[in-house]
């Protein structure tokens, strides 16, 4: 009996892992898709997994118009697929961003100096910030970046425990920035949201 019941541990146990992996390398791939619920809300989709009867994913707020999502705050959510009305995979669009808005920047956040980069490669938009006093000093990928009407958006945030780990982080975190292009781009003058409180930034181009 002992010996059935360690297998059926061991069976059990390779199927949860398993999973776990799935659900991992499922969200660490960049996704574009819009979902409508039986409400008529939509979301806007970074990372998105279905499982049977559950939808887990890197979703935005919801809205009754399938517009604009992109550049809305997004989370981590799970929905149920009762829920869902309707799920749209849309293509990358090779994205164009004016070379004056790209490059490497001096960044100041709330008096904490570091380095923001913004770059398109292959067609997509990336960026990444480093701030020598915080989060042990390394490169942080951006998330969202999004550059439209002479503005920039993009969140910086910690979500998962490999992320927390590599940033000495005490605690999961998620902030909004949202930026104004000025002087032909080599100012950006804008604010991030973080916890429901509103902090300024500047970023000048590093000559």
């Amino acid at each position: 009996m002992k010996r059935v019941l360690s297998c059926i541990a061991w069976f059990t146990g390779g199927i949860l892992a398993a999973l776990v992996v799935l659900l991992i390398y499922g969200l660490a791939i960049t996704q574009n898709a819009i979902i409508q619920d039986t409400h008529k809300q939509y979301y806007h989709a970074t990372r998105l997994v279905i499982y049977g009867d559950v939808v887990i994913g890197f979703l935005s707020d919801s809205s009754s118009q399938n517009k604009n999502l992109e550049t809305s705050p997004h989370s981590f959510k799970v929905m149920l697929a009762g829920t869902i009305a309707q799920i749209t995979f849309r293509p990358f669009e090779s994205v164009y961003v004016p070379p004056l808005y790209l490059g490497t920047y001096h960044i100041n956040a709330s008096g904490h100096d570091g380095i923001l980069v913004l770059q398109v490669k292959d067609g997509l938009l990336y960026g990444a910030v480093r701030f020598p006093d915080w989060a042990n000093g390394v490169w942080e990928p951006l998330k969202g970046v999004v550059i439209k009407n002479n503005t920039l958006y993009f969140t910086r945030s910690v979500t998962n425990e490999k992320e927390r780990l590599k940033t000495g982080a005490r605690e999961y975190f998620t902030q909004y920035y949202v930026g104004t292009y000025k002087e032909n781009g080599k100012k950006i003058v804008g604010f991030y949201k973080s916890r429901g409180a509103k902090y300024l930034f500047e970023a000048y181009r590093k000559k």
